[in-house]
């Protein structure tokens, strides 16, 4: 009898439920924009890329002696300046990342209480952000006890909107295509793959022996996620397609009818709400253990910045995942691809075997998410001119 590898599951699980998010949300209407099969030609090279990362930073982690964190390695092997730099984009990261979750919240509010008018929607936007600062206050406790169940809510709502989906699928909403509109998949995709700062809890979680494994799980994780992503833009974009929403559940709702709405509002509320929570106690610790910072100031600007964001009009949800995974997630990306290239020059690994990722690959890297940093801050500064 062949007993399952439980800590294996988990590695997976924990690499699955760090990355899937509200990033994948906009996945369709990106798609929709590019046409679907640029935007998964694009989805497949991304995750491609990020999947090399990933490779890069297990084995920076399990050639390393100690435990650290991301910002943990990037101070060992690129200096202290680079750890505050790496520090100063992962908050920002997260802020980002806690605006667009108060943006999806106050839709999945809306849709759930069956209210359209804008003002509603973002005052249930506010909702989210202010009852959400008081569990942060104390909430470590809760939000490590309903991860879980968080990352099964939300693939269910996933399973559930495929199938519900299918029936209404239309060819000619999978065949369009806008070469001219290329760019804006990048920087969705680049949000929603984010998630390399779980490597090391992966490695912790599978212990002695985990170097084999590690890559396995990662390898396991991307292609799951990356599966995922690709029939859940399949389904939206085919049920719903010049009229994908930015959001997409708006868009379905049309489609799919009110039984359709409620469930799914039900679990994206319940789901991006506890999320939202989890963001937020780790930007909490960031800022307290890596800035430190005393807790009620630290908890005031984890709580505040994006509801003050919010409050100054940053609302465009699609814009918002686009900056963040494309300049933020971007410059991350950077910080562990030369973090790798750092360790293979160490006197560690002229003693040791280290996997050798070619070193133009790395700058290949380097120049891939510089250039788009760079394109993502020209098209965000376009559009909102």
């Amino acid at each position: 009898m062949v007993h399952p590898n439980i800590p294996f599951l988990r590695s997976v699980g924990l690499m699955i439920g760090a990355i899937v998010g509200v990033g994948v949300f906009g996945l369709p209407y990106a798609f929709a924009q590019s046409g679907l099969a640029l935007g998964l030609l694009e989805l497949f090279a991304i995750g491609g890329l990020v999947l090399v990362l990933n490779l890069m930073f297990a084995e920076v982690v399990t050639q390393t002696h100690g435990s650290h964190r991301l910002v943990g390695y990037v101070a060992h092997y690129l200096g202290g300046r680079w750890k505050y730099a790496a520090l100063t984009a992962m908050a920002c990261a997260i802020w980002g990342a806690m605006l667009a979750y108060m943006i999806v919240g106050g839709t999945f509010l809306s849709l759930l209480f069956s209210v359209s008018a804008p003002e509603t929607r973002t005052a249930l936007s506010f909702v989210v952000g202010i009852v959400a600062a008081g569990f942060i206050w104390g909430g470590l406790r809760f939000a490590a006890r309903v991860e879980i169940l968080v990352v099964l809510f939300l693939l269910f709502l996933f399973a559930f909107v495929i199938f519900a989906s299918v029936p209404h699928l239309s060819v000619a909403n999978l065949l369009t295509l806008d070469i001219g509109k290329a760019f804006i998949p990048y920087g969705v995709i680049l949000f929603a793959l984010s998630g390399s700062g779980i490597v090391p809890e992966m490695k912790a979680v599978l212990g002695t022996g985990h170097k084999r494994s590690l890559v396995s799980a990662i390898l396991l994780a991307v292609a799951v996620i990356v599966a995922l992503y690709t029939l859940f833009s399949f389904a939206v974009v085919g049920a719903t397609g010049a009229a994908t929403t930015s959001m997409s559940f708006d868009g379905l709702a049309l489609v799919l009818g009110d039984g359709f709405v409620l469930v799914a509002a039900l679990l994206g509320a319940l789901t991006i709400f506890s999320i939202y929570l989890v963001l937020g106690v780790e930007l909490l610790n960031i800022l307290k253990f890596d800035f430190r910072l005393p807790h009620p100031q630290a908890w005031l600007l984890t709580t505040a910045v994006p509801v003050l964001l919010f409050a100054l009009g940053l609302r465009e949800f699609i814009t918002i995942v686009g900056f963040v995974g494309g300049v933020f997630g971007g410059f991350v990306s950077i910080l562990v691809a030369l973090t790798y290239w750092k360790m293979r020059l160490s006197p560690w690994c002229r003693t040791h075997h280290c996997v050798n990722f070619p070193a133009p690959l790395t700058w290949v890297l380097v120049g891939i998410f510089a250039i788009g940093m760079l394109l993502e801050i020209v098209q965000t500064f376009t559009l909102t001119l």
